[in-house]
């Protein structure tokens, strides 16, 4: 069940004497319980789409609904929590401030905030940090203390705009970790990247834009199913008929073209050789997006 639907979204703007058209019939649709990668270039139209799913910009044309609410109502955000891409707070809050501030947006009394928002600082690795005024912090713990906000009142929907920009390994490990525990929970996470790898890992479903509209959406079956050229049939014995490697020990491995396999296994069977096992031969996500974008 879709519960998020971006409907043919137009944006331009206009630089100077230019006009630049950041969003050319943008739609998707957002399930609900999933995590979708929302993935392109730079210029793209990630950013753009999001600040109209928030209401902080309006689209030319196009409509958002949030679980059937118009995006634009603010009773369509209450359930959202949202970190947008290079956020910048009031620098002479704390941490713990921002926190109490957010909290209290969303109406949740002090007491139950302060608790809430000591629990999430330590989560994040900013217990020490709390009282320390953010424009010390730096660019991760930034990130560290937005991510902390946009769940202080414990929302459904998550939208998140780069949010593991600036993270070191450890920092990116702690987010995925939290995206997948909050998802499990039935939290429906919406985040935008550039990195792949980070994509690859943690989404259920990618949307890949470019040019301002969405130009292909892949499950994690389908994005296994694009990036695998091929296999490798790993046998216990080689005979001349067969054009087989030596791996190791009493192992080999014959090649096979991804939509050969079938007549490969059929051949080795009918030679009485034995299959151990059927490696996967892979190309990085990565490529695939290349030649989905040209």
């Amino acid at each position: 069940m879709a519960l998020i639907r971006v409907n043919s979204l137009e944006k331009t703007f206009r630089l100077k004497t230019k006009r630049f058209k950041a969003l050319n019939g943008m739609s998707f649709e957002i399930e609900q319980g999933e995590i979708l990668g929302f993935l392109g270039p730079n210029g793209a139209g990630k950013s753009t789409t999001i600040k109209i799913m928030m209401d902080l910009i309006r689209a030319d044309s196009g409509s958002v609904e949030i679980a059937g609410v118009d995006s634009r109502n603010p009773e369509a955000k209450k359930n959202i929590g949202f970190m947008p891409e290079n956020p910048q707070y009031f620098d002479t809050l704390t941490g713990f401030d921002l926190l109490i501030f957010t909290a209290s947006v969303f109406g949740i009394d002090k007491k139950q905030a302060s608790k809430k928002a000591w629990q999430l600082l330590e989560e994040f690795g900013l217990k020490e940090a709390a009282k320390r005024p953010i424009r010390k912090y730096s660019k991760g713990m930034i990130q560290r203390v937005g991510f902390a906000a946009a769940l202080i009142h414990e929302p459904q929907i998550l939208i998140l705009d780069e949010p593991m920009s600036g993270l070191d390994p450890i920092g990116r490990i702690l987010f995925k970790n939290k995206m997948k525990e909050l998802n499990e929970k039935g939290v429906t996470i919406f985040f935008s990247s550039h990195i792949i790898p980070d994509i690859e890992d943690i989404c259920s479903r990618v949307l890949i834009v470019n040019k301002g509209k969405a130009i292909k959406s892949l499950t994690r079956e389908e994005i296994k199913f694009m990036t695998t050229t091929g296999f490798n049939v790993i046998i216990d014995r080689c005979i001349d008929e067969l054009n087989c490697a030596k791996i190791s020990g009493n192992l080999y491995s014959i090649e096979s073209k991804k939509d050969e396999l079938i007549a490969v296994l059929k051949r080795i069977e009918s030679y009485n050789v034995k299959i151990v096992d059927i490696e996967p031969v892979k190309k990085d996500l990565e490529e695939v997006f290349v030649e989905l974008i040209k």
